[in-house]
């Protein structure tokens, strides 16, 4: 694991200057607002906050479980976090944005361990754990001050999440395809954030090629941040319809639009 270092040459002077966080993007800084640093990595959070608003408005409407709100806005948590540590590369919003990534996994996790329990029945010493294992690296994280720390606890728990619903998806296949298009998704995400910390040399010089008159193609970390939200947002729906299956609650997924994932009623679940 690779960790971007500070840059310099291409970067103008801004509103948040000067940059304390311990990683700058390959995105120049300053580039679009003086107000904001990095700003198609900025924008790109959308994909995390609007979806997660609209799933967890959505499951509140449906009369759904607590746990699956509280997932949902814990991504466009996420979100909000990210937005404002590209927006000014400071190191407190640094920590907002890589440590919700970690509480909101363990959100995730709780729902993901808790598939076949009884409907609203909180297992609280469950929530206890995850709460002293996010405490536990949070504090560490901020004592040794590593991005890779973090890089690696946050890996670890999306690979043993990722084969936790594996395994539920196995066990309840009629939703699994929105399990598969979601994982897909959030594996291109992560592609596409390896190759814009390697090459970013290479991608800047592209930029000011035929790329420069569609700037966002190449940003290839705002694609992270899209690729990334789409997918843990199609995670979420999976388990919230998967878990709908379980308790009988009138709750499924379909492509309104023919490509744009949403929740519906369907009271055939419930019969």
């Amino acid at each position: 694991m690779y960790v971007p270092i500070l840059k310099s040459g291409e970067d103008n002077v801004g509103a948040w200057d000067p940059t304390t966080a311990t990683l700058d993007w390959c995105e120049a800084n300053y580039l679009w607002s003086y107000y904001i640093a990095e700003w198609w990595n900025t924008w790109s959070n959308l994909f995390m906050i609007l979806p997660g608003l609209y799933g967890a408005w959505s499951v509140y409407r449906s009369g759904g479980e607590q746990r699956f709100i509280f997932s949902f806005l814990a991504l466009s948590f996420v979100g909000s976090g990210s937005w404002l540590f590209h927006m000014t590369l400071a190191y407190p919003m640094q920590l907002v944005d890589e440590l919700s990534m970690l509480y909101a996994t363990c959100a995730l996790f709780y729902c993901s361990f808790e598939m076949k329990s009884k409907r609203d029945v909180a297992n609280y010493p469950l929530a206890a754990c995850l709460v002293i294992l996010a405490s536990v690296i949070s504090a560490t994280y901020v004592a040794i001050g590593h991005p890779v720390f973090h890089q690696l606890c946050y890996s670890g728990m999306v690979v043993v999440l990722t084969a936790k619903i594996f395994y539920i998806s196995r066990a309840y296949p009629r939703s699994v395809g929105w399990f598969i298009l979601g994982i897909t998704t959030y594996l291109a995400g992560f592609a596409v954030w390896e190759i814009d910390v390697h090459y970013c040399g290479a991608l800047r010089e592209a930029r000011t090629g035929p790329a420069s008159y569609v700037p966002a193609l190449l940003e290839f970390h705002a694609w992270w941040h899209i690729l990334a939200g789409v997918g843990t947002y199609l995670n979420i729906i999976f388990m919230t319809v998967t878990r709908s299956e379980v308790i009988k609650h009138p709750l499924d997924a379909k492509l309104w639009l023919g490509f744009i994932p949403v929740l519906v009623e369907n009271r055939d679940l419930s019969a």
